[in-house]
């Protein structure tokens, strides 16, 4: 009742009394469950994680497993959802926290298909991928001001194999090639090119892509000129 009624002090107080009990009693593992909420009632998102974390691990058979592990996922994104995006590109090299919250999501999904919180968790997800893709690409732009290519190269390999959805998306493509041709990697841009062709066959950046094909290796650059002029470039 403290918990619906807003009075998390008087909830903690029960949760953390009933929680002390053996582990065997079915409302011990409840009350575990209920103290994360109440921290993720408040907004103490952090520490709501670890409680949920420490449910799951404590409890792998219990019915409320799918909830906890979604909530937890949910308390991930809360977590950085208010400051992250604030921070210059210059300070947010390291996309530990974000790329969690992403695997978190990940995992949920894979494991409880079914949770009545899987919609909630698949929206999260389409959320925290574009958060991850604007964070990679972010980073990559800054190494590339910096004449860094290599590592611009690097962060769009990554996001565009770990994040599927982001291979749809003809902006990485052609980030990729120019990262690519900056750093005068003809056989990796030879193969961007070719993958360029068969997903964007009438993409819009399509001029940018042949003007830097054209750098490829011979045969590379031949092979992506000749598939863009059948597909009417």
């Amino acid at each position: 009742v403290a918990l619906r009624n807003g009075d998390y002090g008087k909830a903690m107080e029960v949760f953390q009394a009933v929680a002390r009990g053996p582990s065997y009693v079915r409302y011990t593992a409840l009350a575990r469950l209920r103290l994360a909420d109440a921290l993720f009632f408040q907004e103490q998102y952090d520490e709501a994680v670890e409680g949920y974390r420490g449910f799951i691990e404590l409890n792998a058979a219990d019915p409320n497993l799918h909830y906890a592990y979604f909530r937890m996922a949910e308390s991930k994104v809360r977590s950085i959802a208010g400051d992250f995006l604030l921070m210059p590109p210059t300070d947010r090299r390291d996309p530990q926290r974000v790329w969690a919250a992403l695997q978190l999501l990940d995992d949920f999904v894979a494991r409880f298909p079914d949770s009545p919180h899987i919609d909630e968790a698949l929206a999260l997800r389409t959320k925290m991928a574009k958060t991850v893709a604007s964070f990679e690409m972010e980073v990559a732009r800054f190494y590339m001001t910096r004449k860094k290519p290599q590592g611009a190269i690097n962060r769009i390999r990554r996001l565009m194999q770990s994040v599927p959805s982001v291979f749809r998306d003809e902006d990485t493509h052609l980030a990729l090639a120019e990262a690519l041709a900056a750093a005068r990697d003809g056989q990796g841009l030879a193969r961007a090119c070719r993958t360029y062709d068969e997903v964007f066959p009438a993409g819009r950046h399509r001029a940018k892509v042949i003007r830097l094909c054209a750098g490829a290796p011979a045969v590379g650059a031949g092979a992506a000129d000749a598939g863009m002029d059948s597909h009417g470039g």
